[in-house]
Parts: structure tokens; sequence; C-alpha cells
């Protein structure tokens, strides 16, 4: 019995302690920064792509977007 309850306790600590990768809070609001960063820098090509506008018109000769 003595022998199961400390197997369970090591086990317990094991799984506990350190098994996992874990992020500091500094290290999550980076990522989210980066993943904000990065949406917002396509939304002006998200914007073009719903528009059509990501290709030139082609009934002048003159550059138009």
């Amino acid at each position: 019995m003595r022998r199961l309850v400390f197997l369970m306790v090591v086990v317990g600590i094991a799984t506990t302690a350190g098994c996992t990768v874990t992020k500091t809070e500094e290290e999550v609001a980076t990522t989210v920064r980066q993943s904000i960063d990065l949406d917002m820098r396509q939304i002006a090509e998200d914007w073009n792509y719903i528009w059509l506008v990501d290709r030139q018109y082609r009934l002048t000769k003159w550059h138009t977007r």
C-alpha cells in the first residue's frame, strides 16, 4: 500500500512539474501582438480581393485603381 501511494505521489509530481512547455505572460502578449499586426496588414489586401481591385482596369490605357 505504501508503494502504491508513493508511486502515485511520484507520478503526480512528475506530470505537474516541468513536463510541459509553458510561455510567460510577456511571450503570450508578444505572440498575440504579432498575430494582430499581421492581421491588420492583411486587411488592405483582403479588401482589394473583395472588391476585385487587385487587377488593372482594361478598358482604359491609363493605370487606374
